[in-house]
């Protein structure tokens, strides 16, 4: 899915969210509890609950008692908002955790790079992971906007996002002409950076 639809979905999630409030909906439907599995359910539940649950403690639970905890419709579509933007924000870090992952989840941990520390690797290392997580389609490359003094090869360091994440370049600058507009922004503050994004394989 790309980021255009990703935004329109989450739009109408927040607008369903606000019906469902404003109706005191405090029940689950029967066709998410039915397609909702026990390993989804934990994962709503640690989100919701931030760490009070320890996986093994959640394992021996019955589903109706996990659905109990989550408690409504409204807590599953926060966490389901929760997830796309995360999705639609996660940039290649470059880091030993992801690495570490990546290899991991890709049988290639025979690869030199799972053997190299990251803190060792060079720029032809960083190109070299960079075309393996390309071939195993997981990334996706989009455009964000930066302070223009963030340099190309900094993006995955910045600590504050971008503004915003788009599909192409030309709807990128329709961004930064609505921020110009909206937020009285002067152009030669702001510039657009190629971002390679993890895509959710899932």
């Amino acid at each position: 899915m790309n980021i255009r639809k990703q935004k329109r979905l989450i739009t109408y999630l927040y607008l369903l969210i606000d019906r469902l409030d404003q109706e005191k909906n405090d029940q689950i439907l029967e066709q998410i509890k039915k397609n909702l599995s026990n390993e989804d359910a934990i994962d709503i539940i640690q989100w919701l609950y931030s760490g009070q649950y320890e996986d093994k403690g959640l394992f021996v639970f019955k589903k109706d008692k996990l659905l109990g905890l989550i408690n409504s419709d409204i807590n599953i579509l926060l966490y389901t908002i929760q997830m796309l933007e995360d999705e639609m924000t996660n940039c290649v870090s470059y880091s030993q955790r992801e690495v570490t992952t990546f290899f991991e989840n890709t049988q290639h941990e025979m690869h030199y790079l799972a053997r190299k520390p990251v803190n060792q690797w060079d720029e032809y290392d960083t190109s070299n992971y960079h075309s393996l997580l390309s071939k195993t389609n997981r990334t996706k490359l989009v455009y964000g906007i930066f302070a223009s003094d963030v340099l190309p090869e900094d993006v995955s360091k910045v600590t504050t996002s971008p503004s915003d994440f788009f599909d192409t370049k030309e709807e990128a600058e329709a961004g930064v002409e609505n921020i110009i507009l909206e937020r009285k922004f002067n152009r030669d503050e702001l510039i657009i950076h190629k971002v390679w994004l993890i895509k959710d394989n899932e």
